[in-house]
């Protein structure tokens, strides 16, 4: 089930705001989740506290990827994920886009937690209005407390280049 905690998922988020230094917010994650690994694994879930990440609580999403591909569940996903990457004019419901915009944003989540490894991607892209985004995405495979790859923390900033 998704659950936007931040609020209306239509509403843009602040473009623009954390340009100066997102840059810094994604490594200072990665450094973060490299801390807290003390598995081969990957880091445990239960040792990740939101308060310590860096990058914006609506710039975030947490999945549970069980076994079954199918079976993927948000738990959180921040608002400016929804309206960045959402399709424009589409009825569908997040769990029908999300996963598959996931894939092609942030990298595949069943890779990342086999090979317990963080996924990092640096690209662009063009909105319909004709600004251009720029971002930068993670990431972060978890295992549960049987030290089975089950979680997976995405975070991503960026950067929106307004139409001239």
């Amino acid at each position: 089930m998704l659950i936007p905690h931040d609020g209306d998922p239509t509403v843009a988020p602040l473009e623009g705001r954390f340009e100066g230094v997102e840059r810094r917010l994604t490594v200072r994650l990665e450094n973060y989740w490299l801390s807290l690994r003390w598995s081969p694994r990957g880091p445990f879930f239960q040792d990740f506290h939101p308060a310590r990440n860096p990058v914006p609580w609506t710039n975030v999403f947490i999945a549970h990827v069980p076994t079954s591909p199918k079976e993927i569940s948000f738990d959180h996903v921040g608002t400016a994920i929804i309206s960045l990457f959402k399709p424009d004019r589409t009825n569908l419901r997040s769990e029908d886009w999300l996963p598959d915009t996931i894939a092609s944003r942030f990298g595949n989540m069943r890779v990342a937690l086999d090979l317990a490894r963080l996924s990092r991607r640096e690209d662009r892209f063009d909105r319909t209005n004709g600004d251009t985004v720029l971002y930068r995405s993670l990431l972060l495979p978890f295992v549960d407390c049987d030290r089975v790859p089950t979680y997976v923390v995405g975070a991503v900033t960026y950067r929106v280049e307004q139409r001239s």
